[in-house]
C-alpha cells in the first residue's frame, strides 16, 4: 500500500529546539558530526572525496532520476554537489547500512553552504526510526546554524516527508542573500517554496514507479 507522511515543525517548536539543542549527538563512533563544509572532523577531506575507493555511493538508476527530477525543476538553484558515502552517512545522521535498501545523499561542498537532499528507500520495519533521526539530525543543525539567519532560515524551512518506503529530507532555497534584509519570514518562506517543489516531482517519480 502507498503512504505518505510528512513532518511539519511550526516555528515556536523549532525556536524551542534551537535554544534547547544540548551537545552535538555523536554516532557510529565518531567524534564529531560533520556539518557540510564546516566541520573540524580530521576527516573533512575525505568526506568530499567522491571517488574515494572502497567507498559507497549507491546512486541508482532509480535515485538518479528522483535526483534528475528536482534538477529539472529547479536549475541552477540545485546546489547539492557532493555525494555521501554510506559511511558518512552513519556518521551525520546514525542511520546505518542494515536500515535501508538504497539511498542517495547529497551536500553542498562549500564553507558556509548548507543546502542538502537525502533521499533513502528504507527497510519497511525501519521507516519510523529513520525518520527520527532524520528529525534529530535536523535539530542539531538548528541549534549550530542558530545564529547564522541565512543557514538557520534554510535549515528551519527543510522538509522530512514520507513517501511510500522512502524517507526524503530536502533542505534547498539555493542564493537567499537578497531576501535577508526583508527578514527571516522572507528567507523560510522561499526556501519552503523550493523545497515544496523538489518534494512534489520526488513524490510523483516514487508514487508512479
Amino acid at each position: 500500500m502507498k503512504r505518505k507522511r510528512m513532518t511539519g515543525i511550526l516555528l515556536a517548536t523549532a525556536i524551542i529546539m534551537a535554544g534547547c539543542a544540548g551537545e552535538q549527538k555523536n554516532y557510529e563512533g565518531t567524534e564529531q558530526v560533520q556539518l557540510g563544509g564546516n566541520t573540524q572532523s580530521e576527516v573533512q577531506d575525505e568526506a568530499v572525496n567522491t571517488i574515494q575507493v572502497g567507498s559507497r555511493y549507491r546512486v541508482t538508476d532509480s535515485m538518479e532520476e528522483l535526483k534528475d527530477a528536482v534538477i529539472e525543476i529547479l536549475g541552477e538553484d540545485y546546489w547539492p554537489d557532493t555525494l555521501l558515502t554510506a559511511e558518512e552517512l552513519a556518521e551525520r545522521t546514525g542511520i546505518s547500512e542494515n536500515m535501508y535498501v538504497n539511498f542517495m545523499a547529497e551536500y553542498q561542498h562549500a564553507e558556509a553552504g548548507i543546502d542538502m537532499m537525502i533521499l533513502i528507500e528504507a527497510e519497511e520495519e525501519e521507516i519510523d526510526t529513520i525518520e527520527k533521526r532524520l528529525n534529530e539530525y535536523r535539530e542539531m543543525l538548528l541549534h549550530v546554524y542558530e545564529k547564522q539567519p541565512q543557514n538557520k532560515a534554510k535549515v528551519f524551512a527543510s522538509r522530512i516527508e514520507v513517501i511510500d518506503d522512502y524517507v526524503c529530507y530536502v533542505q534547498l532555497g539555493a542564493d537567499i542573500t537578497a531576501l535577508e534584509a526583508q527578514g527571516e519570514d522572507a528567507m523560510v518562506s522561499h526556501c519552503q517554496e523550493e523545497n515544496e517543489r523538489a518534494l512534489d516531482v520526488i513524490e510523483k517519480g516514487i508514487l508512479q514507479s
